[in-house]
């Protein structure tokens, strides 16, 4: 199962009533940015700058975005942070909706996340 379609029962497992969809979308994008940040923070400093500097002329070009993070990651690195960032956004979502969770909710929730990681 991938992660829109982990968010989107979750979502319906809370009961969320506004726009699932653009909520995930905006929360993966959310992710997305927040996985490079962490890979260009594991970067030394003068290639953080250069990284940057590079990131800025591309704008919003996703497809060259993508190409000069891989030149300077492997796509193992980029899909690592990718699933670190993942994983770290969605347990503090739990985590920050938890106090408005009914117990049916709460126990929905384990069961969910059980079913999708069994080892945990």
């Amino acid at each position: 199962m991938n992660n829109h379609n982990i968010l989107l029962k979750i979502l319906e497992i809370i009961g969320y009533s506004d726009d699932k969809d653009a909520f995930v979308d905006e929360f993966l994008k959310n992710v997305q940015m927040q996985s490079v940040i962490d890979l260009i923070q594991s970067l030394p400093q003068d290639k953080q700058s250069e990284i940057k500097e590079k990131l800025a002329q591309i704008q919003n070009d996703q497809n060259k975005a993508s190409d000069l993070l891989k030149a300077y990651f492997t796509e193992e690195q980029i899909q690592e942070a990718l699933k670190n960032s993942s994983k770290k956004a969605m347990e503090e979502y739990i985590k920050a909706i938890n106090p408005t969770l009914s117990s049916a909710q709460k126990n929905n929730l384990i069961t969910f996340s059980q079913q999708i990681n069994p080892s945990a």
